[in-house]
């Protein structure tokens, strides 16, 4: 009785710790990076993982992943594509034995995972939305362990406030969200910028895109609106699948598009973008059985980090405007 007050005491300390740590933090990534922090010490796993499920690219990609880079999967592969398509909890004492176990992962990073805890993580509409997965279960004196129900209990805590925030930012991104496209709008990009961009840009480059679609106007004039956001639904997933997934796209008013390329100089911005155009010129948009031809000009530039956002979309402005005035369906880099 005495060993299982204590085991009890010593759960609400943790419980306690990470709550007083959540009353401290505001941003969303550092909330879900601390309650992935929680659910992994209340189980005692050795590896955590907080996953989102992508249903507009059809993928599964860690929002954290504690110990590893960003994973991204196809929708409904490995064990946290079974527990987010079926919404039940998963509990394997044998990883490699179970044939829903993805095992690509293990093999890229060198880890063998054995234990697995899954659980879905769901709305306040009791929708999915993704999973948290604890990996490898920990004994109390370090020794190989398996994950129990009492554990799943445990796991319930994180996943219920992984959920709740998950879905909180969902709720906030909704307003900075284009309902036709939706991409970030004007209003979301400035706060991208702010809190992921300028961060990265210190140390890294990051260049910025611009698009129109050319002569958009007559495109709407004969297949109509709907035709017209059609087409611009179509060009934003293509170039969401185009882009990396550190990069960003933003719908920026009408047919003017623009992205915001990690780690890319003006000139790996410009092939990337020179890459697009030409998917785009050779894809056939359709709309109630007609085929659409489009074509994409685009102006480029690497950031200036002493430069405000929008002196530097002045920048690549102008070089847009450049590459419509050269005949359009081109690249052009801003002249610095």
């Amino acid at each position: 009785m005495a060993e299982n007050e204590h085991g009890a005491e010593l759960l609400l300390e943790k419980i306690f710790y990470y709550m007083n740590c959540l009353v401290e933090e505001k941003e969303f990534s550092a909330t879900i990076q601390t309650l992935t922090e929680m659910g992994k010490t209340l189980v005692n796993a050795d590896r955590a993982s907080f996953w989102f499920w992508d249903k507009r690219k059809g993928e599964h990609w860690t929002i954290v992943a504690l110990d590893h880079a960003r994973i991204t999967v196809p929708e409904g592969r490995g064990i946290v594509g079974a527990s987010i398509t079926t919404g039940e909890t998963i509990l394997i004492a044998d990883a490699g034995a179970d044939p829903r176990f993805d095992s690509s992962v293990d093999r890229s990073s060198g880890y063998d995972t054995r234990s697995v805890l899954c659980m879905p993580v769901t709305d306040s509409r009791g929708q999915v939305i993704g999973a948290y997965q604890a990996i490898n279960k920990l004994n109390e004196d370090g020794s190989v362990g398996v994950f129990t129900k009492e554990d799943e209990k445990r796991l319930a805590l994180a996943a219920v406030y992984c959920g709740k925030t998950l879905e909180s930012y969902l709720l906030l991104s909704e307003n900075q969200t284009d309902l036709t496209t939706k991409l970030r709008n004007r209003k979301g990009f400035y706060e991208y910028y702010n809190k992921r961009v300028l961060p990265y840009l210190i140390a890294h480059p990051v260049s910025v895109a611009m698009g129109d679609i050319d002569f958009f106007d007559i495109t709407n004039q004969i297949y109509g609106s709907a035709g017209g956001d059609e087409v611009l639904r179509s060009i934003a997933d293509l170039m969401l699948y185009h882009v990396e997934i550190d990069d960003e796209v933003i719908r920026w008013e009408n047919d003017r598009f623009v992205l915001l390329l990690s780690g890319k100089n003006a000139q790996q911005a410009k092939q990337e973008m020179d890459d697009l155009r030409k998917t785009i010129e050779e894809t056939v948009f359709t709309h109630r059985g007609h085929e659409i031809h489009v074509t994409m000009s685009f102006g480029v530039c690497e950031l200036d980090y002493e430069k405000s956002s929008d002196e530097n979309l002045a920048h690549v402005e102008t070089a847009l405007q450049r590459a419509k005035e050269a005949g359009r369906n081109t690249v052009c880099i801003a002249e610095m």
